[in-house]
């Protein structure tokens, strides 16, 4: 025997790329074998991961789940039943219309024929068959019944636009809705054998694809500094050809399955010069740039006199293994069309340590860093950040992910209240050739001046080249002050720290030796 069983959703768990879906019904059965029938199962299911559990007033043994494929002459879900007899009322409305335009439209012509018979009028006016009272009465009639049908006719006009504009959304939902919910599901076949007659609750549960979540940070630097206050939403969607509606929904790390970005200093390499190769015929080299989107606008600031800040709801945090979930509190509801659903998940607070970096090789700008260790209770997934100096938005990023105890360091902006200057203050030959060597010397002055009324401190990167020649020679010579760290590619960074209103100079100078003979490339 055959049992219909009707399901609700009622608990999701979403991860990064796929949904676990449980789904909850009730039946009554009789004693002996039979089988429920589960019908408009999404096609994104994984027929491999359905499983069936169950509960009741009846001792049931399940016995094996198929899945098969169902065919439809007509699209299952109600939804798109709906917008197909809705378009079809439309598509009735507009004949309709049309219909009724015809009417008038034929009225017009007869009345447009009537105001041709002049002459015949004219006629009868001439014999006396007509007085000019007659002939007055006649063509306000004719004016009074062609201004109606005018009227008429622009009104059925105005409701046909209409008419067509409801439908024209109608079959773009339709056609949204159709490439979730195809003529086609899947049907769950469960064999069970009840051992005693009376209600049985099965739980059905299954995996989805065209579902996941990413995080969304908002980070804002408050207190000057103090503190990095860190909000992060779960961005929800899902398009599995099922609606999740009134379901408790949580959110997973596990997988079962930039802008304002510091310049990198790259390796400086001094070698011996080679011609260069010709390009083939046609060769072309191009570049893009890429435009930095404008900021939106920043809404109004609200009075806050005698006003209580809303409270953020977020969600329950649980590890569970190595993954991490977020119980979402109360009812969710997400529909299966792609759009996205954001959901605060954690509110922290971290306590910040601020610095400045400049790379002045490259980019006269003092950008503002961040460093924070994630002291919340999960790692932070990799994804994409708005970033807030107090309210005011400064821009976005790409957060890297960050294990619990990690340390998280951002770039705020640029400090324009801190200015640096590189400039080339020496090179020269050697006039004097030690064993047919040649000898360049080669010197920078880097000036940092510090216009807030804070001291600060501010990181300096530079370098200096790296030889590729076993003949080349570089050596760092006269450092004032003296680097804090030098590579092994001569990477050069110094740590200083400036009082306010303070100016500092870091002064340094390398040389570079090779064979007088010898033609190096790379060299400024």
């Amino acid at each position: 025997m055959d049992i219909q069983l009707t399901t609700t959703v009622t608990d999701v768990t979403v991860y990064p790329d796929r949904a676990r879906v449980v789904c909850g019904g009730e039946c009554v059965v009789d004693v002996g074998q039979q089988r429920l029938l589960l019908d408009n199962l999404p096609l994104t299911l994984d027929a491999d991961s359905l499983r069936v559990t169950g509960r009741g007033e009846a001792q049931v043994r399940l016995l094996s789940v198929d899945v098969v494929r169902q065919h439809f002459a007509e699209a299952p879900a109600a939804k798109v039943r709906e917008l197909e007899q809705a378009i079809e009322q439309a598509e009735d409305e507009l004949q309709q219309l049309a219909d009724a335009q015809a009417g008038w439209q034929a009225q017009l012509s007869h009345l447009d024929g009537l105001r041709g018979q002049t002459a015949v009028f004219a006629k009868g006016l001439a014999r006396g068959q007509m007085t000019l009272d007659d002939q007055r009465q006649l063509l306000a009639f004719w004016q009074e019944q062609d201004d109606g049908v005018r009227q008429q006719l622009r009104e059925l006009a105005g409701q046909q636009r209409e008419v067509n504009a409801r439908l024209q959304k109608l079959r773009q939902d339709l056609d949204a809705l159709r490439s979730a919910w195809p003529r086609q599901r899947f049907q769950a076949q469960i064999e069970i054998e009840a051992l005693t007659a009376g209600s049985f609750l099965p739980t059905v549960s299954y995996v989805v694809q065209n579902a996941g979540w990413q995080p969304l940070y908002d980070l804002r630097l408050r207190e000057n500094g103090r503190f990095l206050h860190l909000t992060t939403l779960a961005n929800i969607t899902q398009n599995s050809g099922q609606d999740w509606n009134g379901v408790v929904l949580t959110v997973s790390t596990a997988r079962p399955a930039l802008n304002q970005r510091l310049p990198q200093l790259k390796p400086w390499y001094v070698d011996v010069y080679r011609p260069p190769q010709p390009l083939p015929r046609g060769g072309q080299l191009r570049t893009m740039a890429a435009e930095a989107a404008p900021p939106p606008p920043m809404a109004a600031a609200m009075p806050m006199a005698k006003m209580a800040e809303a409270e953020l709801v977020v969600a329950e945090v649980e590890e569970v293994g190595s993954a991490v979930v977020f119980r979402i509190p109360g009812k969710t509801t997400v529909p299966s069309d792609g759009s996205p659903h954001k959901t605060a998940v954690s509110d922290l607070r971290f306590a910040a340590k601020i610095d400045y970096l400049t790379v002045p090789r490259h980019t006269d700008a003092v950008f503002r860093r961040a460093k924070a260790d994630n002291s919340g209770p999960s790692p932070l997934l990799a994804g994409q950040a708005n970033l807030f100096v107090e309210d005011e938005f400064i821009g976005k990023t790409q957060l890297a992910y960050t294990p619990m105890n990690g340390e998280l360091e951002l770039l705020l902006g640029v400090e324009e209240r801190i200015a640096v200057k590189r400039e080339l203050v020496r090179r020269e030959v050697d006039k004097r050739f030690m064993s047919d060597k040649r000898r360049l010397r080669y010197g920078y002055k880097l000036v940092l001046e510090n216009l807030l009324e804070t001291a600060v401190t501010v990181v300096v990167q530079d370098q200096i080249p790296v030889s590729r020649h076993e003949e080349i020679k570089i050596k760092l010579e006269q450092v004032s002050p003296a680097v804090t760290e030098q590579t092994e590619l001569n990477m050069l960074e110094w740590r200083l720290s400036l009082a306010a209103k303070e100016t500092k100079t870091i002064v340094y100078e390398y040389a570079v030796e090779h064979p007088r003979e010898m033609e190096v490339m790379g060299l400024q």
